[in-house]
């Protein structure tokens, strides 16, 4: 893993955000949390992420992809998103995000994965685009 591997978990149900911080927090895997678009935001003006966890139905989620998208390739952070099952993959920039989840979430498995995605993430010295 590399060793700039920080997670940026986007959710606004605050027992989601605790469950998964302390999942992926006992797979030392480092993380920050934001309970809104604006939060996550800031948060992305401030630090770099490895990976993103974003929640499809949170107000304002395009602003986060906007933003995303403005980043120069090799900054860009990997896009996990959850969404419930009525939502629509057709709303859902494939280009930009790179897994989808179903909710309801099941936490290990969501935290294993999530910490199996930055194994791949490449050291800064490493990205090439």
């Amino acid at each position: 893993m590399a060793h700039n591997s920080r997670v940026l978990l986007v959710d606004g149900d605050e027992e989601v955000r605790a469950l998964l911080s302390r999942a992926l927090l006992d797979r030392e895997v480092l993380c920050d949390a934001a309970v809104s678009a604006r939060d996550a935001l800031a948060q992305l003006g401030q630090r770099r992420y490895a990976l993103m966890l974003l929640h499809l139905e949170m107000p304002d989620v395009e602003s986060i992809l906007d933003r995303i998208r403005s980043m120069p390739v090799r900054r860009r952070p990997m896009v996990m998103m959850t969404a419930g099952i009525r939502s629509s993959k057709d709303a859902i920039d494939t280009e930009l995000v790179q897994i989808i989840i179903r909710r309801p979430l099941k936490i290990a498995e969501v935290a294993g994965m999530i910490r199996a995605c930055l194994e791949f993430v490449p050291d800064d010295d490493q990205r090439t685009t």
